[in-house]
């Protein structure tokens, strides 16, 4: 069973789990990765995720103990992702099972990782949280548009304040739709709030990420 912990500054969560759960994530996301019709580079931002996982339960990341008065809950692992990383990969995780003859495995952790992140999301951003669902639930990772300007996007979030990514995060997500730079301008005109515009992104493409403050 996943959990979570928010890190500072709606910078991200602290995904954890069993060493057993985070095992059977590992397995998905490599096999997932390997079955995907969407996924041409085997080596992506994707597999991030299963590296993260098996980080975690190699104990190379947060170990986190029980508490003293509930010892049979046992020791669970934890690895930090920050916001635009976790979600993008969840996205493709859940598009990917359409592409091939998913498992039960497969669809079991992919709906056990997506309640975890959507709870954690109301956690982390109150009232902004629902906007910020819409735009991931938005994604269309059947283009390769996302996956694509991944790397802009978390330099953009890595750069920004906590109060820039509570307000922010919703129309960072609504960046990652292939039409953006056409919308952008007319969503500006019609009153839409906290976009980014694209050229910001094509300032930060290929940049190194500055430190999250997570």
């Amino acid at each position: 069973m996943f959990t979570y912990s928010l890190l500072k500054s709606h910078a991200g969560i602290v995904l954890c789990g069993d060493y057993t759960t985070l095992a059977r994530l590992h397995e998905v996301v490599h096999g997932v990765n390997e079955k995907s019709l969407l996924l041409d580079d085997k080596e992506s931002w994707f597999l991030g995720l299963a590296y993260d996982a098996r980080k975690a339960y190699e104990q190379q990341r947060q170990v986190l103990q029980p508490p003293t008065h509930l010892p049979e809950k046992g020791v669970c692992y934890g690895v930090e992702i920050i916001w635009p990383v976790i979600l993008l990969q969840c996205s493709m995780l859940r598009t990917s099972l359409s592409t091939f003859d998913s498992t039960k495995l497969d669809q079991a952790m992919t709906y056990a990782l997506e309640y975890i992140i959507h709870t954690a999301l109301e956690d982390d951003f109150g009232p902004y949280a629902r906007a910020i669902i819409e735009n991931w639930e938005r994604i269309d990772n059947r283009h390769p548009y996302p996956g694509q300007n991944l790397d802009s996007r978390g330099a953009v979030f890595c750069s920004w304040s906590k109060k820039e990514r509570r307000e922010g995060l919703a129309g960072l997500l609504a960046s990652l739709n292939p039409m953006y730079p056409t919308l952008f301008p007319i969503w500006e005109r019609n009153g839409a709030k906290h976009l980014i515009a694209p050229e910001k992104f094509d300032e930060l493409k290929g940049t190194e990420w500055v430190d999250p403050r997570w």
